[in-house]
């Protein structure tokens, strides 16, 4: 599972749905999603879920039933990849404090739910 901050530009099923992921364009939310994939398939895993293709943002009923579910999603997770992209490579540690991560409302729970936790910077 993966734990990111929305952008502008996010992968969302239209995009993606029926498609081969790794054959397409490396367009905006794109990339997040192929580096995501690669880094859970190197790590063992067949599936990962991305929130952005699986929960439509522009419904804030689904948004916040979402939200309210986050918890038990993130505690079944077998893994949960934690992106920071706006942490630089080589950073120093205090840099995960400054990050825009850390803004969202929900962030407490992906931190103490998880039985496995993985942060990765700009660079995956």
């Amino acid at each position: 599972l993966l734990s990111h901050r929305w952008e502008e530009t996010e992968a969302v099923l239209p995009d993606i749905q029926d498609k081969v992921m790794y054959k397409l364009d490396e367009l905006g939310g794109i990339t997040k999603l192929q580096s995501f994939c690669k880094v859970a398939c190197d790590a063992g895993y067949r599936w990962a879920w991305m929130d952005t293709c699986c929960i439509n943002r522009r419904s804030n009923t689904e948004v916040q039933e979402s939200v309210n579910s986050m918890f038990v999603w993130y505690r079944r997770s077998a893994l949960i990849i934690i992106y920071l992209s706006d942490v630089p490579p080589s950073s120093k540690p205090s840099a995960l404090a400054r990050s825009i991560w850390n803004e969202r409302g929900w962030t407490l729970q992906e931190l103490v739910a998880p039985k496995v936790i993985i942060f990765y910077q700009k660079d995956w």
